[in-house]
């Protein structure tokens, strides 16, 4: 009887994860010498890369900080689909400087198929 109650409530532990990967970086530049008094606030931005598993076996390549903050500095925004592409969603040129960086680790598991995605969030500046 034990088992059967274990194996009822089983699922129910790997149906979603999130994490904070690292919080209140304060400042990360895309130019050699930044000059802040020279740049215009965009607001809030978000940059995600995600990669899709298949019974365990990942569709893609992992996802990286490295491809969330190219997708945040040049304002994509990654498909649902896994057969998708990112797709710029901003307007103007690429980001020069972010503030208030958060990168945080989430997606679902739903053991047949599984989402994993990197999140990286702050405040950009042109």
């Amino acid at each position: 009887m034990k088992k059967m109650i274990m194996l009822c409530f089983l699922p129910l532990l790997g149906a979603c994860a999130s994490s904070s990967v690292s919080q209140k970086l304060t400042f990360v530049s895309f130019e050699e010498k930044p000059k802040p008094q020279e740049l215009t606030s965009v607001g809030s931005i978000e940059g995600r890369t995600c990669t899709w598993a298949l019974l365990g076996y990942e569709l893609g390549l992992a996802p990286s900080v490295r491809d969330a903050f190219t997708n945040a500095v040049h304002q994509k925004e990654e498909g649902m689909l896994p057969t998708e592409q990112a797709k710029s969603k901003g307007t103007g040129g690429s980001l020069k400087m972010v503030r208030n960086v958060a990168v945080e680790e989430g997606g679902f598991n739903a053991w047949v198929v599984s989402r994993r995605c990197i999140t990286v969030t702050g405040v950009g500046y042109r």
